[in-house]
């Protein structure tokens, strides 16, 4: 067990982070999700600002208020303050 408090699963499901209100969009990949958070890969992630952002995945699903947990080169783990919604 790692200590996550909820299970992983991998996925590959594009996505695109929406920074400061949606004014800037940066595509990535969720490569592991669960209840809790995320684990995203981009190009230049270390360079993506410690903000709240919202992340919007390809499958219609919408998490706001992320926040960056930790971060590496390629990839970047966030943590949702809220439960998933459609997007309408």
């Amino acid at each position: 067990m790692d200590g996550r408090k909820a299970h992983r699963r991998r996925t590959l499901i594009g996505a695109k982070i929406l920074l400061n209100g949606g004014s800037s969009v940066l595509d990535c990949v969720v490569k592991d999700l669960s209840d809790g958070g995320a684990r995203l890969i981009m190009d230049g992630a270390i360079a993506v600002p410690p903000a709240d952002f919202d992340l919007h995945l390809s499958d219609g699903r919408v998490f706001h208020s992320c926040r960056i947990a930790w971060r590496q080169v390629s990839s970047l783990g966030v943590s949702f303050s809220q439960p998933s919604v459609n997007a309408a």
